[in-house]
């Protein structure tokens, strides 16, 4: 699934930290809140929908093995069972208990079934967790916590929607406190932002590879002979430089 429609989500981009895509080719938005939107694939699946998700409660990241630790259980529609956070000395210990909320045989209410490690990013190697609630009671499959796939890449929010661009627009314009070095970077950086993700300029066609060459033409570059003056292309002139 393409990332594109996570970029037009009417909350805006302002708030994705990342984006990443998991193994049945599904892609995801993870926002500063520690929320997340899917772009879901049907693929491999049989629901075969595909499209935007409702954005979750609260999402986690798990080690495979830690997930198949809790899934079923929490899945398991004969219990009733929650997952709580767990604290030692009043400090969070980055770990999550499933618990029943009512008896089952032998076992009360408040009883651990499991504990596991769980972190607020997502990496290559681990399953998001999407949550819109705790608790799975009794006749439910746990619907309320989406496990999803292993993840297989991860990028960080594209420089087209922040980030350094606003490093690149301070050097348009003269202001901002970035080193030479970053806005050497930040040149080549937004050159860049304008491919799709996970495209270099070697993978493009003839023409596309033509306009990125004008791009490159018309950003700024810095003097080191003039210790890190920045020189503006011949083109540029104050009423027409602008940077989208």
């Amino acid at each position: 699934m393409s990332y594109d429609p996570l970029f037009k989500l009417p909350t805006g981009t302002d708030d994705i930290e990342s984006v990443f895509k998991t193994a049945r080719g599904s892609t995801y938005a993870h926002h500063a809140d520690t929320t997340s939107t899917r772009n879901r694939s049907g693929a491999n699946h049989k629901d075969t929908s595909t499209g935007i998700q409702q954005r979750s409660g609260k999402t986690i990241y798990m080690d495979p093995k830690d997930v198949d630790k809790v899934a079923g259980l929490y899945q398991n529609a004969e219990t009733a069972t929650k997952f709580v956070r767990v604290f030692e000395n009043g400090k969070d210990t980055g770990k999550l208990a499933l618990q029943y909320t009512e008896d089952y045989g032998p076992k009360k209410a408040g009883t651990t079934l499991a504990q596991v490690p769980y972190t607020n990013k997502p990496a290559v190697g681990l399953n998001p967790v999407e949550i819109f609630g705790s608790e799975s009671p009794i006749g439910s499959s746990g619907r309320n916590i989406h496990f999803g796939n292993v993840i297989t890449e991860v990028h960080p929010k594209p420089s087209r929607l922040g980030g350094k661009l606003g490093i690149a627009a301070a050097l348009a314009s003269g202001t901002g406190a970035a080193s030479a070095g970053e806005l050497r970077q930040a040149a080549g950086d937004v050159v860049e932002s304008f491919l799709p993700i996970g495209l270099t300029p070697s993978a493009l066609n003839t023409n596309e590879n033509e306009e990125l060459a004008k791009r490159r033409k018309m950003l700024p570059t810095i003097s080191k002979a003039r210790g890190g003056v920045i020189k503006m292309p011949a083109e540029y002139s104050s009423g027409s430089w602008k940077l989208i």
